[in-house]
């Protein structure tokens, strides 16, 4: 019985021992290292409109023991915008073990420009109890990428634009696009009195927010059309007949800082009789 005993516990030690050394070999025959994702190029270049065909070109994932497995990139994650029109493109790749292997690089995206505001009047707005007065109906936003984003700006303001009392207000529009540039343009809206109308006079300008590189300057004698009493900015330029001469007109550039990127104001102001017409003109340097 003890012999018998002895047996069966060495026929189940035996197995136990080449189970352990089964499972061994088979831990040790498992694939465990992924494929190794190789870029023709550390920065990659692309246009506007790149999608993910775009962004794969030149890159390939090679496997030990599966061999070429570049059919199973993908690109994962494209970051937001970093800087000077970068972003970061991580990429992906698979053996037929599940083993998964990341890899990124930077992509410049050529002739790319941050979205741009475009504003066809002033942000001067005759006072009203109405709440039907939208004073974002005449700013734009461009953008490269996605086209016009204007529907997504947002305005900021330590202080609530009130439309029925006179003053001037600052304020900050705000948009981003898909991929993540953020543009603010600061801006101050000027609510004039509107029972004083017919006597004020109104300076027009060809445009009211205007893009500069840093280092070139404007001329704001230059951007003066028109100078017309009691005509208020609701109107066509076009049909408005100037009855003041323009070179009435003052206007004070002293602030703008052309040497420096941000957004700066020039404001015109011109005065007939005792009434007087002011309006602003939003530079940016970039």
């Amino acid at each position: 019985m003890k012999k018998l005993t002895k047996i069966c516990f060495g026929i189940f030690l035996a197995s136990l021992l080449l189970s352990i050394a089964f499972w061994f070999i088979q831990i040790n025959s498992l694939d465990r290292v992924g494929p190794t994702i190789k870029m023709d190029k550390k920065t990659l270049t692309v246009g506007i409109k790149a999608d993910d065909e775009d962004f794969l070109k030149g890159v390939t994932a090679v496997d030990d023991k599966d061999g070429d497995v570049t059919d199973t990139l993908v690109v994962e994650k494209v970051s937001n915008f970093l800087e000077d029109g970068k972003r970061v493109v991580t990429y992906a790749a698979v053996d037929k073990s599940t083993n998964v292997t990341r890899a990124s690089r930077v992509v410049k995206y050529k002739n790319y420009k941050s979205p741009r505001f475009q504003l066809k009047k002033p942000l001067v707005f005759a006072s009203t109890s109405s709440d039907g007065l939208d004073i974002m109906e005449n700013l734009k936003v461009k953008d490269k990428i996605d086209g016009d984003i204007s529907d997504q700006i947002k305005v900021l303001s330590d202080k609530t634009v009130d439309l029925y009392d006179a003053g001037d207000y600052k304020v900050d529009f705000r948009v981003t696009n898909s991929a993540g540039d953020t543009i603010t343009l600061p801006a101050t809206i000027e609510v004039y009195d509107s029972d004083k109308e017919r006597e004020r006079p109104f300076i027009y300008l060809d445009q009211y927010v205007i893009y500069v590189k840093k280092g070139q300057k404007v001329s704001p004698g230059s951007h003066i059309e028109k100078v017309a009493v009691g005509t208020g900015y609701d109107m066509d330029p076009d049909d408005i007949i100037s009855d003041v001469s323009t070179s009435q007109v003052q206007y004070d550039d002293s602030k703008v800082n052309y040497k420096k990127r941000g957004t700066y104001e020039i404001k015109y102001k011109v005065k007939v009789d005792s009434h007087v017409g002011t309006v602003r003109l939003i530079v940016v340097v970039y």
